[in-house]
């Protein structure tokens, strides 16, 4: 039976979405009968299973330390004397890490450098008593991809990097200083893995073009997500109730419904739309500069986070699903993530997107399909969900209408998982 040592540093842990990711594909492994040790974080909440046995090492600098003790339930959660060496190293030595790395990072520490501290020795020992088949490393912070470098250079394992957003790309680390450094650890990594795997076909396209030597080791795989059990419900289906389109996570920056409220507002004007008709939901953090603007409209409705299966259930008895991409090139090379549970809900989506790739993963949404930049094309998107609503079109319990070609997450990793065991020369 295969053998994969399975580094990320985050994994279990709630309303994170490289966790909900890693978790995802852990599942999904283990389905197909994989032997895996996973290597993460000291605040993951992940458990063993019959055919997954899970370690856990905490970082050392100071903020990083204290936020996984936070994630696993705070000091009272912790039991044994261990937790007393690891506080008195922290004392002396995590304020002078913290300072470091954000004096060479330029302030973005978000790659979890000091976890490297301790994990690496533990990754050692694993590599080295474990017969492993393989070691596959998956985003986000960086620090899991040296780690499971480090390893696989001294027990000659093979490596697969996965990278969920790419390292190098449009409008990701602006300052000449933060390229320079992110394009010398892509190489690193680059030479160092068997394969390195992009989740958009862009951004696999742009790392061929950036590293034409190391082309035939970098592929893309769309990691699709874990298909939940969800609690069946009765959809109250009468055409006077506002239509409900429901957005699942945070608002910020450039992904925002600022063209979404002016193409409804246009439609309001035209009287091609009752006022009242529609309300939009947000289940998540608005962190736009205009927040005050969207909660004065009638039409609009905040919800707080809820962990994730709560939110899908939430999602479920929406009408439409709105997915919001950035208004940049960044969304030309990403996906996110909840493109893949909005596929496993089966209910009409109104995407406005950059990246082209999700018009062939969502054939059978074209017409609610816009660019997230165009006011006109967004407008259309609603008149279009507008008329499917009131046709009946989008009644999926009582109709069985499918409305997504999902993408299977065990066929997406059984299709992956022979390209890891491959060791190439």
């Amino acid at each position: 039976m295969k053998r994969i040592l399975f580094v990320t540093y985050f994994a279990g842990v709630e309303a994170n979405c490289p966790a909900e990711w890693a978790d995802d594909r852990l599942r999904a492994i283990e389905s197909l009968g994989v032997h895996t040790t996973v290597l993460t974080n000291y605040g993951s909440r992940l458990n063993d299973t019959k055919l997954i046995k899970v370690y856990k090492t905490p970082s050392l600098a100071s903020d990083d330390f204290y936020h996984e003790v936070t994630l696993k339930g705070g000091r009272n959660a912790i039991r044994g004397f261990g937790i007393y060496i690891l506080t008195a190293l922290v004392f002396i030595f995590g304020r002078l890490l913290k300072v470091m790395t954000s004096f060479l990072t330029r302030g973005g520490s978000g790659g979890k450098w000091s976890w490297l501290i301790l994990a690496t020795p533990v990754g050692l020992w694993l590599g080295l008593t474990r017969k492993l088949d393989t070691i596959y490393c998956t985003g986000g912070p960086p620090s899991a991809y040296f780690v499971g470098m480090i390893v696989s250079w001294v027990a000659r394992v093979p490596l697969t990097i996965e990278f969920q957003d790419p390292l190098v790309g449009a409008e990701i680390n602006k300052s000449s200083y933060k390229q320079r450094v992110v394009r010398s650890v892509e190489l690193m990594l680059l030479k160092n893995a068997d394969l390195c795997v992009y989740v958009t076909k862009k951004a696999a396209e742009d790392s061929r073009y950036r590293n034409p030597s190391m082309a035939k080791k970098i592929i893309h795989n769309y990691p699709a997500a874990w298909s939940f059990e969800l609690t069946e419900f009765k959809k109250f289906n009468s055409l006077n109730r506002p239509i409900e389109i429901l957005h699942l996570g945070t608002l910020y920056g450039s992904r925002n419904l600022d063209k979404f409220f002016a193409g409804l507002d246009s439609l309001y004007a035209e009287k091609k739309i009752a006022k009242g008709s529609i309300v939009v939901t947000n289940l998540g953090s608005v962190y736009t500069s205009n927040v005050l603007e969207y909660s004065v409209r009638n039409d609009f409705k905040l919800m707080r986070e809820r962990q994730r299966v709560d939110a899908m259930r939430i999602a479920k008895r929406a009408d439409f699903l709105l997915l919001v991409q950035h208004d940049d090139n960044r969304s030309a090379e990403t996906i996110p993530y909840k493109l893949y549970d909005y596929l496993n809900l089966n209910i009409p989506m109104i995407l406005l997107i950059k990246n082209p790739e999700i018009r062939d993963i969502c054939p059978k949404n074209q017409i609610l399909i816009a660019d997230c930049g165009s006011e006109q094309e967004i407008k259309a998107a609603i008149e279009s969900a507008l008329v499917m609503f009131t046709s009946g079109q989008s009644n999926l319990p009582s109709r069985g209408v499918v409305y997504s070609d999902r993408l299977e997450i065990c066929s997406q990793v059984a299709n992956l998982l022979p390209k890891i065991f491959y060791r190439r020369s």
